[in-house]
C-alpha cells in the first residue's frame, strides 16, 4: 500500500471517513458551542464536500478553538492538500487541549510517518497504542514505521496483531493482510503468508491483489505454473496492483514453464502499454 494510498484510506476509507471513529462523543465535546458546527463539517466530509466542510470547521473552532474533533477533521483535511505543517500545529493544538486523545496522538504518528520522520512516528504512534491498545490502525502503522527502519521482527508482530484486532472487531481489511503478507514473503515465511492469502481472498474477493501476492509467492517457492494461474486471475480483476506489474510477472511465470507464446502475448501487451504511454 503505497502512501498515497494509505491517506486516501485514511481520509475517506471505512471506519476512517469520520474525524473519529464511530463512538459517542465525550461530554466535554457535546457541551462545546462549537460542537453543532463540527457536526455539519462531519457530514460534509463524509459527503466529500471538502471546501464546505472547512469553513464549518473555521466556524466550530473560532467558537471553541479547543474543541478536539475539529481539529483533528481540520489536520486530516490539510494532509489532503499536502499542508502537513498546518495538520501539525492542530494535532499539537489538539494534544496539548487533551494529552489522553488517543486520536489525535495517532494521527499525528501518522503525519510524521507521511514526512517520512520515522522516529518522531514511532514516537507518536507507541504513545497512541498505550492510549488504546484496541486500536488497529496504530498498529498497523507502527508496523511500518518499524519496518521502514528495517526492523522486520518487530514490524510483523504490529501487523499479527492489527490483524487480530480487526478481525476481533469485525471489520477486516484486506490491505493490512496485505501488508502482512509482504513481509512474510521478504522473511521467507511462505506457508504463513499462504494462509494469510486465502484470508484475504475470503475479504476481498473480487480484488486482484491478493491473487498477485499468490502469484509472486508462488514463483518464490518454485511453481510458476501456479504462478501463471494466479497471475491469469488477478488480470481479470481490479485492485491496487496495475496491468503492467500483473504482466511483467507473467511474462516471468510463463518463460519460466517454457511456454513462450503466452510470454510472447505478455510481452506484447507490455510493450503496447509502454508505447501508449509514449504518446
Amino acid at each position: 500500500m503505497t502512501r498515497a494510498r494509505m491517506l486516501a484510506v485514511l481520509l475517506l476509507g471505512g471506519a476512517f471517513a469520520m474525524a473519529q471513529p464511530p463512538r459517542q462523543a465525550p461530554a466535554k465535546d457535546r457541551r462545546s458551542p462549537g460542537y453543532a458546527a463540527y457536526q455539519r463539517a462531519n457530514e460534509l466530509f463524509v459527503a466529500k464536500k471538502f471546501q464546505e466542510c472547512m469553513n464549518a470547521l473555521d466556524e466550530a473552532l473560532r467558537l471553541d478553538p479547543k474543541l478536539i474533533p475539529a481539529l483533528t477533521l481540520r489536520a486530516k483535511l490539510a494532509m489532503a492538500i499536502d499542508r502537513y505543517d498546518v495538520a501539525r500545529e492542530d494535532l499539537e493544538r489538539a494534544i496539548a487541549a487533551d494529552p489522553a486523545s488517543w486520536y489525535a496522538q495517532f494521527l499525528y504518528g501518522f503525519q510524521f510517518y507521511q514526512r517520512n520522520e520515522m522516529p518522531a512516528a514511532i514516537a507518536a504512534l507507541e504513545k497512541a497504542r498505550r492510549l488504546n491498545p484496541r486500536d488497529p490502525p496504530a498498529a498497523l502503522y507502527l508496523g511500518l514505521a518499524q519496518e521502514s527502519l528495517g526492523r522486520t521482527a518487530e514490524a510483523l508482530v504490529l501487523y499479527q496483531e492489527a490483524i487480530r484486532l480487526e478481525e476481533a472487531a469485525g471489520r477486516p481489511h484486506v490491505e493490512t493482510v496485505l501488508v502482512c503478507a509482504r513481509l512474510l514473503l521478504l522473511l521467507g515465511q511462505f506457508d504463513e503468508e499462504e494462509r494469510l492469502l486465502h484470508r484475504a481472498e475470503e475479504i476481498a474477493p473480487g480484488s486482484r491483489d491478493p491473487h498477485f501476492e499468490a502469484a509472486r509467492l508462488w514463483m518464490k517457492k518454485g511453481d510458476p505454473g501456479r504462478a501463471a494461474k494466479e497471475g491469469e486471475i488477478a488480470l481479470g480483476l481490479r485492485g491496487e496492483t496495475t496491468d503492467r506489474q500483473v504482466q511483467y510477472l507473467l511474462v516471468q511465470a510463463y518463460q519460466a514453464t517454457g511456454r513462450e507464446a503466452d510470454a510472447a502475448r505478455h510481452a506484447a501487451a507490455l510493450r503496447a502499454m509502454e508505447k501508449g504511454q509514449g504518446k
